[in-house]
């Protein structure tokens, strides 16, 4: 049966998930972890859940997916120790450098690779099983048909949400927080901008981002039969009651392969909910039934499902769990007991005391059998028993029950000790070297009309354009690339497997117009550019914080990359580099990337090429949408970032920065680039930011 993987952000909470019939529970520890906002748990209450946890035989999964800084990586590792000696079942990385590291130190502790690294195809878990993942935890906006296509060729496990809040951007891949607010989802501290009200163009303030949350309950037979290996609610941040009453519904769907009932489906409802539920990324119906906000429901209508939760919960309170044998032996002499669970733990309990013979009524097998199935409190049922009893003998049930409780005990103890694993002091890489002088310009363009004579007369080391685009205009590519301008691919931030062929012939044709190096969007896209033998840069979008992770990438192909641009200066400089990288120092930063087109829901039909389409938030700040790739969209910041006037960012060892141009006309994106490569001022009519490098995040 696949894993229940239940959300548990205190040890109550763990108590809620396990007793209400969760087989795998997930939490947060320290501070390397995306619910940095829950209570999560201090050395002593994680080894005591994790201990709790084993004993019952339910999996534990430690949630450790946020990017980690290069000076924070030796704490990191300190907390792996910590969780690897105390028998974590799996930890849930986000980070290439922090994977890597944990694959050397511990190698027998098993990595599960977070949504926040943004799988969604069968490449991108390809990649991640090379990297040492045995799981991959699948984007929520794969429908059923990707999931069935990876889950079946991936080799390697999947783990797919059913339950819970979505966001309107890739998990991994929205920056709107911690550019507006500096609290960084990829830090675990997401402020949930998203949730807030907005208008198109200034228009009525409604909740354009807001999404319904994720219900898939009626898919839990489908997705048994696709074979997917966990079946993971969300929740760590709500309360554990929360976690009692949706578990219970699920653990009963999976048990009996079924859909929800309507009680159980009205459960859901009234315990949380944003105007109801959505399955439109499982079954592709994007739109805008998808969207919603949270419904406040009158105490009187959620108050009997938490009463009812807490009490399956309350301390002490214990569902039989572990099935045991428990064998009886009496003599003369005495009576033991003995105990032994399906995982090979065994143990007994003695005494010596003399067995009186009976006077009047003998101890019967079904009296010893009695006795020995009292294990209410305990996280055992009798699930066999074995009696040697002489007759004539008095057997007091006391001493069963005091015999009984003893070797379930000692059981439970056995059951509770950690497995036994290596530990590798880790070791600094070798691929390294001295920051680097800055070296020069990139530019990246959304248009090739944008890329002027004036700007070819400075020429950038390379020229970054959408593939798109360069597919668009083959005549212009070929003549560019004749006068020798460096132009490269960026690839579409998102493609799943159903539009890879056309990528793959996209890209061909790009290669047959002269372009022969391409800036990778994703960890998925690593394998088809190496394929066609691109050279290959990586974008931001692999959140690049440490050099760790620039190690995994060289090794991956990787020749250059894009450093995060949520890190300070300070912690830029302090990055390991052993390639080169670049720094993004001019344009709209993109806050987030959706699946389900905010252009469209405004109009009701597709209306990319009629303007640039805003978002205007409470301060009337507007932000714009741009269109992507297989009609998705990029939101933008509000206000461009603007470095050219600073010389600190050149000391931090990127060889190159970036200008990207993004909505500036062909004009003002002259202007801009050749004030970066000239010297000059720059003046904005609505303002600019210096982004996060003087800043940074929490």
């Amino acid at each position: 049966m696949p894993e229940l993987l239940a959300p548990a952000g205190s040890f109550e909470g763990v108590r809620a998930a396990v007793q209400s019939g969760a087989n795998a529970v997930y939490m947060g520890f320290g501070t390397f972890n995306a619910r940095r906002g829950a209570k999560n748990f201090t050395r002593e209450e994680m080894a005591e859940a994790i201990r709790y946890c084993r004993v019952r035989g339910v999996k534990t999964n430690i949630t450790f997916n946020i990017v980690a800084l290069d000076r924070e990586l030796d704490r990191a590792m300190d907390d792996v120790r910590f969780l690897n000696e105390a028998g974590a079942d799996a930890l849930i990385v986000q980070d290439l450098g922090v994977a890597r590291l944990i694959r050397a130190c511990a190698p027998d502790l098993p990595l599960h690779a977070s949504t926040q690294m943004t799988i969604h195809t069968l490449d991108g878990a390809l990649e991640a099983k090379a990297l040492g993942f045995e799981r991959v935890v699948l984007s929520r906006e794969c429908s059923l048909d990707e999931i069935a296509k990876i889950t079946r060729e991936a080799g390697v496990e999947t783990e797919v949400f059913v339950h819970g809040a979505l966001c309107m951007c890739y998990s991994g891949q929205c920056y709107m927080s911690s550019v507006i607010g500096q609290r960084s989802g990829n830090r675990g501290l997401c402020a949930q901008p998203c949730r807030l009200p907005y208008s198109y163009d200034g228009g009525k303030p409604g909740h354009p981002l807001s999404l319904k949350d994720l219900c898939a309950a009626k898919y839990i037979p489908t997705l048994t039969e696709l074979g997917v290996a966990s079946f993971k609610i969300e929740g760590r941040m709500k309360r554990p009651e929360y976690s009692a009453v949706v578990t219970k519904i699920y653990a009963d769907l999976l048990r009996e392969q079924r859909g929800p009932t309507r009680e159980e489906s009205d459960a859901l409802r009234r315990v949380f909910s944003r105007d109801g539920f959505t399955d439109g990324y499982l079954t592709g119906k994007t739109g805008q039934a998808m969207f919603g906000t949270k419904t406040d429901l009158p105490l009187s209508e959620v108050k009997p499902l938490y009463d009812e939760a807490a009490r399956r919960f309350a301390e002490g309170k214990e569902a039989p769990l572990v099935p045991v044998t428990l064998s009886c032996t009496v003599t003369p002499d005495g009576i033991k007991v003995s105990a032994a669970d399906a995982d090979g733990h065994c143990a007994g309990a003695a005494d010596h005391e003399p067995v009186e013979r009976a006077q009047n009524r003998p101890a019967t097998r079904e009296a010893v059998e009695k006795s020995l199935c009292k294990t209410g409190g305990t996280p055992f049922f009798v699930q066999e028993t074995e009696i040697d009893l002489p007759d004539g003998l008095m057997v007091p049930a006391s001493r069963l029950n005091a015999l009984r409780r003893a070797a379930l005990d000692k059981v439970e103890t056995l059951r509770g000790l950690p497995p036994k694993r290596r530990w590798i002091s880790p070791q600094t890489s070798q691929i390294r070297h001295e920051n680097d002088p800055f070296a020069g310009y990139t530019l990246e363009v959304t248009s090739l009309s944008q890329l002027t004579d004036g700007i070819l007369s400075a020429p950038p080391e390379t020229v970054y354009v959408p593939l798109t685009e360069l597919v668009a205009r083959p005549e212009q590519v070929r003549e560019l690339t004749a006068r020798g301008v460096p132009l490269a691919v960026q690839m579409p931030r998102v493609y799943f497997d159903r539009e890879q062929p056309e990528i793959e012939r996209m890209l061909q044709t790009a290669r047959e117009n002269g372009v022969s190096t391409a800036c990778a969007a994703n960890l998925g896209q690593l394998p088809l550019l190496r394929k066609l033998d691109f050279t290959i840069h990586g974008g931001f979008g692999l959140n690049v914080c440490n050099g760790e992770s620039l190690v995994v990438l060289a090794e991956r192909g990787v020749v250059r990359q894009t450093l995060s641009f949520e890190l300070k200066l300070a912690q830029l400089r302090d990055v390991v580099k052993p390639i080169d990288t670049e720094l993004i120092v001019y344009g709209r930063l993109p806050l987030m990337v959706f699946e389900n087109c905010a252009i469209r829901r405004r109009t009701g039909k597709c209306a990319c090429k009629q303007g640039v389409t805003c978002l205007t938030d409470r301060t009337g700040e507007r932000f714009p949408l741009l269109p992507a790739f297989g009609c998705r969209n990029v939101l933008l910041n509000s206000k461009p970032l603007y470095l050219a006037d600073k010389d600190d960012w050149k000391r931090v060892g990127a060889r190159f920065g970036r200008v990207c141009l993004t909505d500036e006309s062909p004009a003002r994106g002259e202007e801009i680039w050749l004030t970066h490569v000239r010297g000059g001022t720059l003046t904005f009519r609505a303002g600019f930011t210096r982004g996060l490098y003087q800043r940074g995040v929490e």
